[in-house]
Parts: structure tokens; C-alpha cells; sequence
């Protein structure tokens, strides 16, 4: 399983710095990876569970976002609600950081962050829709220095 972030160019650097730290990394593996999706140890298999550096995206207008994206997940039987689960923690666990980071920096620019987990099989994207995919995404929101 790979975590990946994404941030557009003119976010704070102390957020850039929290994205980039083995801390952030560490809890991502132990809260999602292990908490949620069953992995056992993973900050001790860094050829199976890893976090990536973020990439940068371009800011077009000045609106700032950060994006956090799981891929490699694969489903093994389990049920779609351990993947609900799983995207709602690593919102929970972005959208923390971001506030924080953006309370430390004292910005007051909110950035809008997004999750998505990509798995190898379909499941419900939200239960009772009737609408599956693999890609299971987070509502977009907006977040401020807490």
C-alpha cells in the first residue's frame, strides 16, 4: 500500500514539512495500514506499506488543496464498511494535520482536502447506493487553523 499526498505550490511550509515528516508517515501506517485495514507491523515493511514524498501541484488561481491518496490496496473478502472506515480515518488524519499546520503558520487561508482510496476489486461506494467502483473518494472540504 502506497500513501501519497498531493499539494498545490503556495502552501505553508510547515505543511509541506508535517507531509513530508516520518511522524506523519508513522501515522498514516499505524492508523490506516494497521488500525483500520489489518496490516500487521507495517512500519516494518517498507517494501509493502509505504508513504511517498507529496507531489506539488500547480496553483492556478491562488486556492490551495492537499490531496491524500491510498493505492495498492487490495480487498481480500473484506467487507466495503472496512474501507469506509478506512477513507473516513485518513480524512480525519489530513484534515487534523492541515489544521494544525495552518495554526502554527497563523494562516487563516482555508485549503480544501480531498481522500481516496483505490482498491483492486469493486465495492459499494456508499452504503445502499447500488453504484460501485474501486475508487472509494471522501467528500472535498474545507479546512482552517483549528
Amino acid at each position: 500500500m502506497k500513501f501519497k499526498a498531493a499539494y498545490t505550490d503556495g502552501v505553508p511550509p510547515g505543511l509541506v514539512k508535517v507531509l513530508e515528516s516520518g511522524e506523519f508517515a508513522l501515522t498514516l501506517l499505524r492508523q490506516i495500514s494497521a488500525e483500520c485495514l489489518g496490516a500487521v507491523k507495517p512500519e516494518d515493511r517498507p517494501a509493502e506499506y509505504y508513504v511517498q514524498t507529496p507531489d506539488v501541484t500547480i496553483c492556478a488561481n491562488g486556492v490551495l488543496g492537499v490531496e491524500m491518496r491510498l493505492t495498492g490496496v487490495n480487498r481480500n473478502g473484506r467487507a466495503a464498511s472496512v474501507f469506509h472506515n478506512a477513507l473516513k480515518r485518513l480524512d480525519q488524519v489530513v484534515s487534523k494535520a492541515v489544521s494544525a499546520a495552518l495554526r502554527e503558520a497563523a494562516c487563516d487561508i482555508p485549503i480544501q482536502v480531498f481522500a481516496v482510496i483505490m482498491l483492486d476489486d469493486d465495492i459499494e461506494t456508499s452504503p445502499g447506493s447500488g453504484v460501485y467502483s474501486s475508487n472509494l473518494e471522501s467528500e472535498a472540504h474545507w479546512v482552517k487553523a483549528a
